[in-house]
């Protein structure tokens, strides 16, 4: 890596720690100028007087906290898998603990990916992004300028689902449809910040097709926990979801056992920018073209079909590339590096 290269590699972390603090400080500052407490008025007042103190234990917070500390134990665990070449079947094992605790005990709702039109919203409105929020978007984010899109491949559980509900060898999208289809994650982050910016929801909940089985986990879970405390619990069968969030699910899942990660490739706001900062990364995943013997073992073998022959030797694309290690372990020259 020459020293241009780092140098430029180094400033661009730099800006998003500054962002970091940044988003932190303006929301503490709103927070300090919209304080109830400083507020007056006679509904403010009347509101003070008639108000009873009520002491009761609240989760949220701690929560939170687990979330952000699990989300950074999962990537920094994922980096040392992907780094040290571990079999494939380590980094499966880590994806199904992702999901059943980002899918299924939390319920799917905390994620980057959500997180992102969370973070849109608070472009405009920076009191209304919490930083455990600001956190779970912004730390993927670094790790994938640090080695790639580590968060993808062994964190996130919608990739999660999609990795291991899918077929491991498949044929491969049609390479100008699979090019075709990339311009959509991008469209799809453009229109996020549209629809957020003029207040008409959140865009990437309303695309994901897996809610139904993360709420169905979730109920699930809580129902079990409930019986093993001796709570309450529901005692009839809990069906979450609608009939046709249901059936998109079951659509969804079918496509991608054909069509290993679809939702992550041809959807997902979120891996436009995961992607764009791999392509920068310090450290990429990298096919050395003196030892590769072009035998398209790890063409065929590459879910997201981030790797395509080319003249002399195959190229690999630090965007698409989600760091699922198959390459690396269907290699039996070893010249695939991360």
């Amino acid at each position: 890596m020459t020293l241009s290269h780092f140098a430029a590699k180094a400033w661009l972390l730099a800006v998003l720690l500054l962002w970091v603090s940044m988003g932190a400080g303006m929301r503490a500052a709103d927070a300090e100028a919209f304080d109830p407490g400083k507020a007056t008025g006679p509904e403010i007042q009347a509101h003070r007087d008639q108000y009873i103190p009520q002491e009761y234990p609240s989760p949220a917070r701690a929560w939170f906290y687990a979330d952000v500390a699990v989300v950074g134990a999962l990537l920094l665990s994922g980096l040392w898998l992907v780094r040290t070449h571990r079999p494939v079947r380590w980094i499966t094992g880590q994806l199904a603990l992702a999901l059943l605790y980002l899918g299924f005990i939390r319920g799917g709702c905390i994620c980057p990916v959500g997180a992102t039109a969370n973070v849109l919203l608070g472009v405009a409105h920076p009191e209304l992004v919490g930083l455990a929020t600001l956190a779970l978007f912004l730390v993927p984010l670094v790790m994938a300028l640090v080695s790639g899109r580590i968060f993808c491949g062994t964190v996130c559980p919608l990739g999660a689902v999609q990795q291991l509900l899918s077929r491991r060898t498949v044929r491969p999208v049609p390479q100008w449809l699979h090019r075709t289809l990339l311009v959509l994650p991008i469209l799809l982050l453009v229109a996020t910040a549209g629809v957020v910016w003029f207040g008409f929801g959140f865009l990437p909940c309303q695309l994901d097709p897996y809610k139904p089985l993360y709420f169905q986990g979730h109920a699930w879970t809580q129902k079990v926990i409930a019986l093993v405390a001796g709570g309450y619990a529901e005692p009839r069968w809990i069906l979450a979801g609608s009939a046709l969030a249901w059936s998109i699910l079951v659509a969804s899942l079918i496509a991608g056992w054909f069509i290993p990660r679809v939702f992550c490739r041809y959807v997902c706001p979120y891996g436009v920018l995961l992607g764009a900062l791999a392509a920068v990364g310090f450290w990429r995943r990298e096919i050395n073209a003196e030892t590769c013997i072009q035998c398209e073992r790890c063409v065929k073998h590459c879910p997201v079909q981030a790797i395509e022959p080319s003249a002399k030797t195959v190229r690999l694309s630090s965007y698409q590339c989600v760091q699922c290690g198959q390459c690396t372990e269907i290699c039996k020259r070893q010249s695939i590096s991360s």
